[in-house]
């Protein structure tokens, strides 16, 4: 098995936000040519809308897909048939919100999106919006859960077929949607809290619920996330997933990288052509035909249950 190359699969990066800020996206972790370096045939390109801007959050959002639909060396995937096969090298993206700030306080905004190719979402970053609280950073929580018009955008993104992301709620906000939501539920990119202890990591009763319901939970690369401190090697990723595999199996850990979204990189993972060193520690802690599925097959098999024919 020395000589197999495993591909990859990545459910979140910033890589549109950075993209329309830099002259050179060549440079950034998560650009189409670091992907096709890396091995990256599936990559989930999240609309993240900052602050202090001067523009409006919609129009940041509608920037961003409008330079989706003209990046070149992608594959755009909006629907089951456009995911990578077995056989597949190149690179594939699909759009998904991080926050909805971009239709705050209008959720029927939400089929609009659909219609431009947005394919997944959380309701909030950490932070509170009009539809759900965040889990906020180095602040007290909220314990506020989902809000009405919350409960309103979770009832039509299940109509929609979107796939739930919950990496940025705060703990009220999860087991809301676990009541009030039946569509399939992901963590693009979280940790283990037991691991790591801080909002933005999962506990294990989350951890199973995702799994109960076929979902996974995709590591993030970030340091603060893997060790609480500000450094991190590619074994602290493969221990978050470990301690997944031990808890509820290995169909449900996969890759949620944030590249483009971090400050701090873990040691030689600065970007997704990197992604081989990971792959490499991978497969020595679980050979390669467990590798294979957390590292791009089963953000896939998740993907081909929820997108449409």
């Amino acid at each position: 098995m020395e000589d197999k190359k495993l591909k990859f699969a990545d459910g979140h990066s910033d890589f549109l936000s950075k993209a329309l800020k830099s002259r050179d996206i060549s440079t950034l972790a998560s650009s189409p040519e670091k992907l096709r370096e890396g091995g990256v045939v599936f990559q989930v390109y999240a609309i993240y809308v900052g602050e202090g801007s001067g523009e409006s959050s919609t129009k940041q959002a509608l920037r961003q897909i409008e330079f989706f639909h003209r990046l070149d060396g992608i594959n755009r995937v909006f629907r089951k048939t456009d995911l990578p096969t077995e056989d597949s090298r190149d690179v594939h993206a699909m759009l998904a919100f991080e926050g909805l700030i971009p239709v705050d306080g209008y959720p029927e905004l939400l089929r609009l999106f659909h219609t431009l190719g947005v394919r997944m979402a959380s309701l909030v970053w950490s932070r509170v919006n009009t539809f759900a609280d965040g889990s906020l950073f180095g602040r007290e929580q909220t314990g506020r859960g989902i809000s009405t018009l919350g409960k309103e955008a979770l009832s039509i993104m299940e109509k929609l077929g979107w796939v739930l992301d919950i990496s940025h709620l705060n703990d009220e906000g999860v087991e809301d949607v676990f009541k009030y939501f039946s569509g399939p539920i992901v963590a693009t990119h979280s940790c283990v809290r037991r691991l790591c202890d801080i909002p933005r990591n999962l506990p294990d009763e989350f951890i199973k619920e995702i799994a109960a319901r076929g979902g996974v939970i995709g590591i993030n690369f970030a340091p603060m996330f893997l060790t609480c401190e500000s450094h991190a090697t590619a074994m602290d990723i493969v221990r978050h997933m470990e301690y997944i595999i031990n808890l509820v199996g290995e169909a449900h850990v996969a890759l949620g990288s944030d590249f483009d979204g971090l400050s701090v990189y873990p040691e030689d993972l600065q970007g997704a052509d990197m992604l081989p060193v990971l792959g490499h520690r991978m497969i020595e802690a679980f050979g390669y035909d467990v590798a294979e599925k957390i590292a791009w097959k089963n953000w896939v098999r998740v993907m081909e249950g929820a997108l449409p024919g």
